[in-house]
């Protein structure tokens, strides 16, 4: 068949019609097609496939978890697929180590029409902090009522991927108003500006009490730590505090409210919070479901206000 070929969806099946098990040359280039009839076919890959699979990972970068970057191009020789017969799902990362990630928190969207389509993928959740260069392992799948193609490949080339924690994420943090998080469950007060902690910048976020009588208690999420790490601390760098006669403090719980350590008072400025061999201990059982709560405990009436450049749970 020539290269610059096109085959037909009917002669596509037209080739597989005879029986199971038939290999067809590389220029096909799928790893596996089912038909109405049951019929499987293996095979390498080809820009001049079925599906036309080119990797386009070269200098591919993800930033940030508003970036999106192209690792493949699809053509769809058949003309058979619209847009939305496509899946592609990233199955796995694979660092320059070696190691696996595997369910990552990262997505494959496809864009694109007619037969050219294009495979990009972004950070899928904020929940999670994901930071080197990785291989990205794709499942491909298209499928019409009575033609299913199934493929799986890994980029050439390695791609920087960052998926940072944003703590400003509805899911992410916990108060009065707004929020999904699970802790606390029981939130007093409001945090304005929460996403202004993910950077140690200078650009704040203000937790506010409701006034009177009442104390603040809010909440963040956090990113999992490592769970074979040594030791943790927590750093804050609180660039001011409003609280008159009283504290503000802070501890970890897990999604259940469990206390994790013990409350800490805050104080203003760049610090750096250590934790008992007991608590490291439970931070590490709970290293993936930790959630930081911010109360402050007083006598006073009025507004209590705390305002937080930035925080980190760190591990070493």
């Amino acid at each position: 068949m020539p290269n610059n070929a096109k085959l037909t969806r009917r002669a596509a099946l037209a080739l597989i019609a005879g029986g199971s098990g038939i290999l067809i040359s590389d220029t096909m280039g799928f790893t596996q097609i089912n038909t109405d009839r049951g019929v499987s076919v293996d095979t390498a890959s080809d820009e001049n496939a079925l599906l036309g699979l080119v990797d386009q990972s070269v200098g591919a970068v993800v930033s940030g978890p508003n970036d999106t970057t192209a690792v493949y191009d699809i053509t769809d020789n058949t003309g058979s697929f619209s847009i939305q017969d496509f899946d592609v799902t990233v199955l796995k990362l694979i660092n320059e180590n070696g190691v696996a990630t595997t369910a990552p928190p990262v997505q494959a969207t496809v864009s694109g029409n007619g037969d050219q389509y294009t495979v990009d993928i972004s950070c899928s959740s904020d929940t999670t902090t994901l930071g080197d260069s990785y291989l990205v392992v794709l499942e491909f799948d298209a499928e019409t009522d009575d033609t299913s193609i199934t493929a799986t490949r890994t980029t050439n080339s390695y791609v920087s991927i960052t998926c940072t924690h944003d703590y400003g994420d509805s899911g992410n943090y916990r108060d009065s108003n707004n929020g999904g998080a699970a802790q606390p469950d029981d939130p007093s007060g409001n945090i304005e500006n929460p996403s202004a902690v993910n950077e140690n910048d200078d650009n704040t976020s203000t937790a506010i009490s409701s006034g009177g009588q009442a104390d603040l208690k809010v909440g963040y999420s956090l990113p999992p730590v490592n769970a074979s790490a040594n030791t943790y601390e927590m750093n804050f760098d609180i660039a001011r505090i409003q609280v008159g006669n009283g504290t503000f403090g802070f501890y970890l719980v897990n999604s259940s409210g469990e206390e994790l350590t013990n409350r800490q008072a805050l104080t203003t400025g760049d610090k750096t919070y250590s934790f008992s061999d007991a608590e490291e201990q439970d931070i590490a059982a709970n290293h993936d479901d930790l959630y930081l709560i911010i109360d402050s405990n007083t006598t006073g009436k009025g507004n209590k206000e705390l305002e937080i450049d930035y925080f980190a749970l760190t591990s070493s």
